[in-house]
């Protein structure tokens, strides 16, 4: 950990994603104060012995709070930590081991990281060009709960178009400005209706425990069901269906084997 001299120098003028304090008397100036979610969250307030994957972790609040908490986190980002605040609040805070993958949501597996008590994907599908893609990488590293919190359009198609599971296409904020995207951010792809998100994270094969709207955004917190992974689409979507050779005389119509 560095004295609070050299943090304060060290953050001065930096684009801030989270609003947090670092360390005692040293506060990042963000574009929001994320506290009032992580209370949402509901994690326990002892997390010894547990692990949590924080995707898309941007400046890494949600990492600290729960490595704070006891946690052994793992966070992962487009952005290398080295750029994106989280390795310099990182160098700040002294919580060095927190492991920070460089990776794209889409290129996730649990092959290759594993899997964790509880995963975090907040603020991130919308951002994604493939989000159930995205959503089934993140569920993939759950072995138990898997919290979703995501900006939504429940209030911009109405009543009763919210009800329906719809995703709306957002268009390039910089070449098309006059489509009005929220916060003109051209890494918005997509709005989803809450129905929608509800219905994708059923669909990968969780149940939603806990499921809260609040103005144009949307939390759900579900957990692992206990579904037989082949019951899923998951084979349907991301994968193909193995070779079954023709056996036998192709002349004959038992030779050939049509699924």
């Amino acid at each position: 950990m560095v004295d609070k001299d050299t943090a304060l120098r060290l953050i001065k003028d930096k684009p801030w994603h989270h609003s947090f304090e670092i360390i005692p008397g040293v506060h990042t100036v963000g574009a929001y104060d994320p506290k009032g979610l992580w209370d949402e969250l509901e994690l326990p307030e002892n997390m010894e012995g547990m692990s949590l994957a924080d995707i898309g972790a941007s400046n890494g609040y949600f990492s600290f709070e729960a490595r704070r908490r006891g946690a052994k986190v793992t966070a992962f980002d487009f952005r290398h930590k080295d750029n994106s605040g989280f390795g310099l609040a990182q160098y700040i805070n002294g919580l060095d081991d927190i492991l920070h993958y460089h990776v794209n949501v889409l290129d996730i597996s649990a092959e290759e990281y594993g899997t964790f008590d509880i995963v975090l994907a907040l603020g991130l599908l919308y951002h994604v060009a493939d989000p159930y893609r995205a959503l089934v990488n993140c569920a993939s590293l759950s072995n138990d709960r898997l919290i979703i919190e995501s900006y939504c359009i429940d209030s911009k198609v109405g009543n009763q178009l919210s009800k329906l599971p719809i995703m709306m296409f957002i268009p390039d904020a910089e070449r098309f400005p006059e489509q009005g995207q929220p916060n003109t951010d051209r890494s918005n792809f997509w709005g989803f209706t809450s129905t929608c998100l509800y219905k994708m994270v059923e669909d990968i094969g969780f149940s939603v425990t806990r499921y809260r709207v609040k103005n144009d955004r949307v939390l759900i917190d579900a957990k692992r069901a206990s579904v037989d992974p082949s019951h899923t689409r998951l084979h349907v979507a991301y994968s193909i269906i193995p070779h079954c050779p023709i056996d036998g005389d192709p002349n004959k119509p038992e030779s050939w084997h049509i699924f």
